[in-house]
């Protein structure tokens, strides 16, 4: 189980991330929703402990992130801000840096999670000649290299066409349904992810504004998109 306690970060010009409390459970994905600046990254740098919170915390199992990477580091696995993987290193000697972190990844481990992303085909060019989308895909390779149990995406599908951003979420779906992964992923297109969530968590100017199931938000509501332009006009003074 992951939990965020009361996680607040807030920037000397008032930008940040205020009040958020999030619970995901083993296979469960918990979607941050928000427009451009509403504090998504900061959240997801905070929970990962790339960030000091100025309040709050992030807990794996009952182990802080902050207080004790060594308990809970290893299980997480993170795709935050822009893809900015080596660009002289072809894709396969990227993952190769990256298994120099953990124990135990081999050869083929590297193989498979190049399959399993799609780039297996593109492991021997250098990822400067990598389309965007391309640079996301291998950077979920590195995070998926060790196998973890929690992983954060921050805005995963950015740069992608919609072949790319329709592969990559059946790639999600089955890690998710086969491992009982979870998910902590962000977005400000909920229309390309709100198939596959199961709680959306509301981020609007910074503060943590709402959260419903997905299951609750069909009761109410055509679409979780509907939800959450509610849930933003109510938060402009508009008319929900």
């Amino acid at each position: 189980m992951f939990e965020v306690y009361d996680l607040t970060k807030v920037y000397p010009g008032g930008q940040g991330i205020q009040g958020l409390n999030l619970t995901v459970h083993s296979g469960e994905v918990a979607a941050l929703l928000g427009p451009n600046g509403a504090g998504k990254t900061t959240a997801l740098q905070a929970m990962a402990g790339w960030l000091t919170a100025d309040r709050g915390e992030a807990r794996w199992n009952g182990a802080s992130v902050a207080e004790r990477p060594d308990l809970t580091k290893l299980h997480m696995g993170l795709m935050i801000g822009e893809p900015a993987p080596y660009p002289y290193f072809t894709g396969s000697d990227y993952l190769k840096l990256y298994s120099k972190l953990y124990s135990g990844i081999d050869e083929a481990r590297i193989q498979q999670t190049l399959e399993l992303v799609g780039m297996s085909g593109h492991q021997q060019i250098k990822i400067k000649k990598y389309s965007t989308g391309m640079k996301q895909r291998i950077e979920l390779a590195s995070a998926l290299l060790h196998r973890p149990k929690l992983l954060m995406l921050d805005e995963p599908f950015s740069g992608m066409d919609i072949e790319g951003r329709r592969e990559m979420t059946a790639i999600l779906r089955g890690l998710v349904t086969e491992t009982g992964m979870s998910v902590v992923i962000s977005s400000h297109q909920v229309y390309e992810i709100e198939d596959w969530i199961t709680h959306a968590y509301i981020i609007y100017e910074g503060k943590h504004v709402d959260t419903a199931s997905v299951a609750q938000i069909r009761e109410s509501f055509a679409s979780v998109e509907d939800y959450y332009l509610n849930c933003t006009a109510k938060e402009r003074g508009g008319v929900a």
